[in-house]
């Protein structure tokens, strides 16, 4: 009989192989989007426009913090637009002031001034991953 206790240990050792959950800023290339994570945790994504999609933490933990990420969506065309190379790393500065130009609305500044800038501040995300050179070939 296989107990939740044994069921819990096999996911573990199965997911071992991948190390731990570092905050990462990185180019997802299937789903051509730029995806900034704090936290490793079930997720619910709140669209606030065609370019910007917030990362919310289904169960927040105790300290209210809600916010643990972000994704860019459009990455190819966005980052073309904003003369962003997707072939060397992005300063996620940068790329935070790229979507402020690309989007000039309230709602998209105050997300980025007051909440982005500090996630990836307190994670200590620095810049975005680039494609490799078969990803870039491929798209």
């Amino acid at each position: 009989m296989t107990t939740p206790e044994t069921i819990t240990s096999l996911v573990r050792e199965s997911f071992a192989q991948f190390g731990e959950f570092r905050p990462c800023a990185y180019m997802d290339d299937a789903l051509d989007c730029i995806r900034i994570l704090t936290r490793d945790c079930s997720i619910t994504e709140t669209r606030v426009n065609p370019l910007l999609t917030v990362l919310e933490a289904t169960y927040p933990d105790r300290t209210g913090t809600k916010c643990v990420g972000f994704t860019i969506k459009g990455a190819r065309h966005f980052c073309k637009q904003q003369n962003l190379s997707l072939t060397v790393p992005i300063k996620v500065s940068e790329l935070l002031d790229a979507v402020i130009a690309a989007c000039p609305e309230t709602l998209v500044e105050a997300f980025i001034d007051y909440t982005a800038r500090r996630l990836v501040r307190e994670a200590k995300i620095e810049q975005v991953e680039p494609l490799v050179e078969q990803e870039l070939v491929m798209a």
